[in-house]
C-alpha cells in the first residue's frame, strides 16, 4: 500500500478488569492560612531592613501611634517579630514564613489527616471505585504484580500518594479555597477492600500491516494520565500480543471460504482458484467502507463486529432488511471464532440489546424479550459469554472454521467474519467479512448454520 494511502485502522475492542484496592492513609496537610495587608507589609519590612526602629516602622507607612502599636501587636503576638530597645527583627519563625524564590510571607497551619483512597495495584495510581454489572465482573483481569495487595504496592504507596497529592487533595478537599501541600505521610497504610475496574482497550493497525496491533487506551483516561500509568499500559501490550495465533492453528483458508460461499457475487471480484484474495479485499475494504444502501446491500467490514462504528452499521444493516421480513425473527444467532478473548467486552451486550430493540420496534407485536440471543461455542465458553448471551449451546467437536464468526438475525439481515492473521502468517487476528441483507445472501447463511444448529446443546 502506497504511504500516502496509508491509514490507522481499528482492528478491535477489549474490556479488561484492572484490580484495585482501597487504602487507608494518615498524612499531614500544610493549609494556607491568611494574611492581613498590614501584617505582610511590616513583615517585608522588617525583613529588609533589620533592627528598624518603631519609629521608622511608622513613619514608613504614615501609621500613627496607636495605629502602629496594633500592627505591632499583630506581629509580636504569633512571635513573628521581636521587639527590642525599640527596635524590630524578624524571628525565626517569622523568617520562616518567607519560602524560597517567594518576596511574600505565607502562613501555613499543619492539619492531620486520615482518609481512604483507591489505587490500582499495578500502577499504584488514584483510582476510584464504581459499581460494576455481572457481565462486567466475569472480563478478564489484566495481571497484577502484588495479587495479596501488600509488599511492593504498601511499600511504594507512599511515594505515589505524594506524587499524586494534589490531584487526591482536591478530591478530598473540594470546596475548600486554601492552598494544601503535602507536609508528611505515615509510612504505614492500611489495605482495605479489594475492587476491579474496566479499562477499556482498543487496538489499532497500520493499513500496511494489519496484523501488528497497537493498543489505545484513551477510551479509559486521557494520554497524560496514562503516562503516569505505564505498567498499566504494558500489561495490556502484552495481553494483547497474547493474541496473536498463525494461519495454520485458525485455519483461516477455510473462513475465507465460507465468506465466499454465502456472499459469491459480492466477493467475485476477489475471489481466485485458491479462494479469497484476502489481502487485496482487506485493501479494498479499507478504501471503500461504507454504510448500506438500497442498491448497496452488501457492505465491506473491516475490524470487529463490536467496534462502535461496526455496530452502526449492522444497526442500519438490520433496518434495510426489516423492511422486507415477512416475519419478526425470535431468534439472534451467533457462531463464536475461537480466537482468545472474543467478545470480552459490554460492546457485545449493547449490540444485541440495541439489535432486539430494534426489532420490537419494528414489529409492535414482539417485545425485546422475545427475541432471544444464542451463541454457537465450541468448547467452553467464557463467563462472560454465557453472561452476554441469553443462551449459550456448545459443542466440543467444530462444526464451524475456527476463524468464522457470524451473526445471523434469521429472515433479515446475516453478517460472516473471519479472525485471521493478515498479510502474515503469524500476528494479530484481524477481522475482516462483509455485512448484508441482501435476501439471497441472508438465506444462504441461514441454511448454512441452521445445517449445524442441532449439533450444538444447551
Amino acid at each position: 500500500m502506497p504511504a500516502d494511502e496509508d491509514r490507522r485502522v481499528a482492528i478491535d475492542v477489549f474490556d479488561l478488569l484492572l484490580p484495585c484496592r482501597n487504602y487507608e492513609v494518615k498524612y499531614k496537610v500544610a493549609a494556607l492560612g491568611q494574611v492581613s495587608p498590614t501584617l505582610e507589609f511590616l513583615l517585608r519590612l522588617v525583613k529588609a531592613t533589620p533592627g528598624i526602629s518603631d519609629a521608622d516602622a511608622g513613619a514608613f507607612f504614615g501609621y500613627s501611634v496607636s495605629e502602629m502599636a496594633y500592627v505591632l501587636e499583630e506581629a509580636i503576638g504569633p512571635g513573628y517579630v521581636e521587639r527590642r530597645a525599640g527596635r524590630l527583627w524578624l524571628t525565626v519563625s517569622g523568617d520562616s514564613l518567607f519560602r524560597e524564590g517567594e518576596k511574600e510571607p505565607t502562613i501555613y497551619t499543619v492539619e492531620s489527616r486520615r482518609r481512604t483512597f483507591g489505587f490500582d495495584l499495578m500502577s499504584i495510581a488514584p483510582q476510584g471505585k464504581r459499581g460494576i454489572d455481572p457481565v462486567e465482573s466475569a472480563l478478564p483481569e489484566l495481571p497484577s504484580e502484588d495479587p495479596g495487595g501488600t509488599g511492593r504496592v504498601a511499600e511504594r504507596l507512599p511515594g505515589r500518594f505524594k506524587h499524586f497529592f494534589r490531584e487526591l487533595a482536591d478530591r478530598a478537599d473540594r470546596g475548600k479555597l486554601e492552598r494544601r501541600d503535602i507536609y508528611s505521610i505515615d509510612p504505614a497504610v492500611s489495605a482495605g477492600e479489594r475492587f476491579q475496574v474496566p479499562v477499556r482497550v482498543l487496538t489499532y493497525a497500520q493499513a500496511s500491516n494489519p496484523s501488528a496491533a497497537e493498543i489505545d487506551l484513551s477510551s479509559w483516561r486521557p494520554d497524560h494520565e496514562i503516562a503516569d500509568r505505564r505498567e498499566i499500559e504494558r500489561a495490556v501490550a502484552l495481553l494483547v500480543k497474547d493474541q496473536q495465533t498463525s494461519l495454520n492453528q485458525l485455519d483461516a483458508a477455510s473462513a475465507y471460504q465460507v465468506l465466499i460461499d454465502l456472499a459469491p457475487d459480492f466477493l467475485k471480484e476477489f475471489t481466485t482458484r485458491a479462494g479469497l484474495s484476502e489481502v487485496r479485499y482487506w485493501r479494498e475494504a479499507v478504501s471503500r467502507v461504507g454504510e448500506p444502501r438500497t442498491d448497496r446491500k452488501t457492505i465491506p467490514i473491516v475490524g470487529s463486529l463490536l467496534l462502535q462504528e461496526n455496530i452502526e452499521r449492522i444497526s442500519a444493516v438490520l433496518e434495510y432488511g426489516m423492511r422486507d421480513a415477512a416475519e419478526p425473527p425470535s431468534r439472534i444467532y451467533a457462531v463464536a471464532p475461537q480466537t482468545r478473548r472474543w467478545g470480552a467486552t459490554t460492546q457485545q451486550r449493547d449490540m444485541l440489546t440495541l439489535l432486539q430493540e430494534k426489532l420490537a420496534r419494528a414489529f409492535p407485536s414482539v417485545d425485546r424479550s422475545d427475541t432471544k440471543s444464542t451463541c454457537l461455542y465450541a468448547g467452553k465458553p467464557a463467563a462472560y459469554t454465557t453472561r452476554t448471551f441469553d443462551e449459550v449451546l456448545t459443542s466440543h467437536v467444530e462444526h464451524f472454521p475456527k476463524a468464522l464468526e457470524i451473526l445471523l438475525i434469521p429472515g433479515v439481515a446475516v453478517a460472516a467474519l473471519a479472525h485471521a492473521p493478515l498479510g502474515a502468517s503469524n500476528g494479530n487476528p484481524v477481522p475482516l467479512g462483509w455485512a448484508s441483507f441482501d435476501p439471497e445472501v441472508v438465506e444462504r447463511g441461514n441454511t448454512y448454520l441452521m445445517d449445524r444448529l442441532e449439533r450444538y446443546t444447551a
